[in-house]
């Protein structure tokens, strides 16, 4: 088996168990969600409807951050690239 292969099935297994953590972490906060909102009164808040919702602001993050990653993958793949031209021609 090659290096790659086991880095990226170690990679994977990794992955498998975030999510399963993530899955219990989600769950449970969906239920105290549910209690917490069931007991207390609706409110607004002032300004309330000038705030972005979370789920828009995690999108707006999450977005950014998606473009920064591609942009150090791509100056990472060309930094590689010319090394790699650089010792072929060596």
């Amino acid at each position: 088996m090659a290096v790659l292969d086991s880095v990226r099935e170690m990679q994977d297994r990794t992955l498998e168990q975030m999510k399963t953590a993530q899955e219990q972490f989600v769950s449970m906060n969906e239920r105290v969600a549910e209690a917490w909102l069931s007991a207390v009164p609706a409110m607004s808040g002032p300004f309330a409807e000038y705030l972005p919702k979370p789920t828009e602001v995690i999108d707006t993050y999450f977005g950014f951050l998606g473009r920064v990653h591609e942009a150090n993958k791509d100056c990472a793949s060309r930094i590689a690239a010319a090394w790699q031209r650089a010792s072929e021609d060596a």
